[in-house]
């Protein structure tokens, strides 16, 4: 399976990785609007879209060579966004000083800052599954619409929101915290 790169990826591109042997696509043209630079989280308010901001370039753009935009405060933004979301989730106080570094720390590329968000999810749920990346353009065969709907799990907003699936594997981590694991 080639996977897209992707910006604290959903539930089901986890899924996905620790099922098959997968690689993650960076010869790809790069697809704006995608869970390549977009994560979906619960808030108190609903679903929230965290979007990184890319350099805009004139032609079409490897997704290997896309620059992270900081014209816009956007990590200060994203960080405010994951404490309001999950400070009062159970596993929150226990993973926020792996996660905070990230949105302090200026990465150039946007696949360095997803393989860096990757690395602490990897770290903080036990999974010793390292990234394979494509050495040539060989096309993302993951379509997240594609994948089956992951079984609920505790979700501090559940109760007036419902169950929201396939978020951010964030939501899993802060809510479930070492049992992610095993949901995964």
């Amino acid at each position: 399976m080639i996977l897209p790169t992707a910006y604290l990826a959903p539930i089901s591109w986890y899924k996905t990785l620790l099922q098959e042997p997968c690689e993650v696509e960076l010869w790809e043209s790069f697809e704006k609007q995608s869970l390549r630079n977009r994560c979906r989280i619960a808030g108190p308010n609903g679903v929230q879209t965290l979007t990184v901001p890319v350099v805009k370039c004139e032609h079409k753009q490897l997704t290997r060579d896309v620059r992270i935009a900081y014209q816009e405060k956007w990590q200060h933004r994203h960080w405010q966004a994951l404490v309001s979301a999950y400070r009062h989730t159970p596993f929150f106080d226990y993973y926020e000083d792996y996660f905070r570094p990230l949105y302090d720390k200026k990465f150039v590329f946007l696949v360095d800052l997803n393989e860096a968000m990757h690395e602490v999810i990897l770290q903080l749920t036990g999974i010793e599954r390292h990234l394979q990346y494509t050495d040539c353009f060989r096309g993302v065969t993951y379509r997240q619409e594609d994948c089956p709907p992951p079984p609920p799990y505790y979700q501090i907003f559940a109760d007036t929101q419902g169950f929201q699936s396939d978020l951010s594997v964030a939501d899993l981590l802060f809510n479930m915290g070492n049992e992610s694991e095993i949901y995964l």
